[in-house]
């Protein structure tokens, strides 16, 4: 039970019982793993950690022959922003 879930910040779990499994509320990056709720008990998704997505991004950085710049997870803000 809650494994779609997600963990919601104040009280909003109290005031939307059901949001916490919309759309508008999951991580677009979710972690593997389902760590267990430390308020609830519950196994809750969590995001990715920063440091893998950040290891990805500078794997597919030099794949793509890109190691004359500096290439991370805030250079992607800056191209679509």
């Amino acid at each position: 039970m809650g494994d779609g879930a997600v963990y919601l910040p104040y009280a909003l779990e109290i005031k939307y019982p059901n949001a916490n499994r919309e759309w508008s509320w999951q991580y677009i990056f979710p972690s593997k793993s389902l760590p267990i709720d430390p308020r609830t008990g519950l196994r809750r998704r969590d995001h990715l950690n920063e440091s893998s997505l950040q290891k990805v991004v500078r794997a597919a950085a030099r794949l793509a022959g890109i190691e004359d710049k500096p290439v991370s997870c805030h250079t992607f803000r800056h191209s679509f922003a």
